[in-house]
């Protein structure tokens, strides 16, 4: 009887904090919305755009069967995102709208992706009783310079597998494997680079391996839903590939994605393609990657380190017994480390780093100076190579001097993180 009284009087105090919270954020989220729609307006990265513009128009007038193989465009982007565009076209076609207002419509999609992070942030609060952090931590995403730079100047879309990797690792919190690996799968077929994060997607899937019927079901009805929905958003895109005649035929449409990345990932060859990161230090910018250096080369070095870095940040969640803060700061550790070390690194890659460290600052607040200086050295990357654009400039000069500079502080950055996870994780738990 007592304990009922004590559950109901906790349940009234957490719905009256739920309430007090609302009231004291809302306004300051309606302003940073207002915010966000006007900064929107402003002119984005002119190459990018143009080329978003003028698939949606193609879209929209020849559908998507041949877009990728017919088009006579050169696109090496995830299908998911393209339905965006798709959708866009037809929103154009429809109202007759102007090419600006056609690039504002494709900012939007990105601007109400982190809108939605911000909400899953809250929604992770929730979970963790830890509300008061949890609305804080959103409004400060919702208006990270680096995140609306990417989105709401830029015009990248980065932030839409952002928002849908945080939602995974969500869903597996509420106990949804199925739903979380399906979530993670669309994350992947909208930016290829999601899929750095299977590792802990696939510990969290298996993590309570067993062989009874439930397991076996489980893991029978995620497969089976896993190839609907690839097929599902694959096969109006899907055109039979070059090895569509030595391969059993169903087959082909798995193959196609595989191969689409491939050919994306050979478009800039470069250790690194503008992202001011440890190559930028080491004379890597638009310098193939397949120069040596100590003995290796740039691709082999990156591969290394990118493994020594995904090993470091399972070793942090075994330490801490797979705490929800050890997954994210892994999920944030992992993409900082491919952005650092991997090549062919974009300067907009490190952009979904920050919605992790964002949410692991709810944990710990000694995050919230690798937060913010990271959200800073993520603004400058992009914010350059934009200003840059206007002289129709779009590759960094090899020993740059501004990009040594970000590229030192980002790299410093990286080694508290590193130092950061060890203090927090390891040593802690040792």
């Amino acid at each position: 009887m007592l304990g009922d009284k004590m559950r109901k009087y906790r349940n009234v105090d957490i719905i009256g904090q739920k309430k007090r919270l609302y009231n004291l954020y809302f306004p300051f989220f309606l302003a940073a919305v207002v915010f966000r729609l006007f900064i929107t307006l402003i002119r984005p990265y002119e190459i990018d755009m143009t080329g978003y513009v003028t698939w949606s128009h193609y879209l929209a007038s020849y559908g998507p069967n041949r877009f990728y193989n017919g088009s006579g465009y050169h696109v090496v982007y995830a299908p998911f995102f393209i339905y965006f565009l798709w959708f866009t076209g037809e929103l154009a076609q429809a109202f007759s709208l102007s090419t600006a207002a056609t690039a504002y419509i494709i900012k939007f999609w990105s601007v109400l992706s982190e809108l939605l992070g911000s909400f899953l942030i809250i929604k992770l609060a929730e979970k963790h009783n830890r509300l008061k952090e949890g609305y804080l931590a959103a409004l400060l995403y919702f208006v990270n310079p680096g995140v609306f730079m990417n989105s709401s100047v830029w015009g990248q879309f980065d932030s839409v597998p952002a928002a849908m990797l945080l939602g995974v690792l969500l869903l597996f919190e509420y106990k949804k494997p199925n739903l979380g690996a399906l979530l993670f799968l669309v994350a992947v077929l909208t930016k290829p680079q999601s899929g750095l994060l299977l590792p802990v997607v696939l510990y969290l899937y298996f993590r309570d391996l067993r062989l009874d019927k439930h397991y076996i079901r489980r893991i029978s009805t995620g497969l089976l839903a896993g190839i609907i929905v690839y097929l599902v958003i694959v096969l109006p895109f899907y055109s039979p590939t070059e090895k569509a005649g030595s391969m059993p035929r169903f087959l082909d449409p798995f193959y196609w994605l595989f191969d689409l990345y491939f050919r994306s990932i050979q478009d800039y060859p470069y250790a690194t393609a503008n992202a001011f990161n440890f190559w930028t230090l080491a004379g890597g910018q638009i310098q193939p990657d397949t120069m040596p250096f100590l003995g290796l080369s740039y691709l082999w070095w990156g591969n290394i380190l990118l493994a020594a870095g995904i090993i470091y940040a399972f070793v942090c969640i075994l330490k801490s017994r797979a705490s929800f803060h050890s997954v994210s700061y892994f999920s944030f550790l992992v993409l900082f480390t491919s952005f650092m070390f991997m090549t062919r690194m974009h300067e907009r890659y490190l952009l979904p780093a920050i919605i992790f460290i964002t949410v692991c600052c709810m944990f710990e607040k000694r995050h919230l100076l690798v937060a913010m200086t990271l959200s800073i050295c993520v603004f400058f990357n992009q914010l350059y190579i934009y200003i840059i654009s206007f002289d129709n400039t779009y590759w960094v000069d090899r020993w740059d001097p501004a990009s040594l500079i970000i590229a030192g502080f980002t790299l410093a950055v990286y080694c508290v993180s590193v130092f950061n996870g060890y203090r927090l994780f390891i040593k802690r738990n040792t």
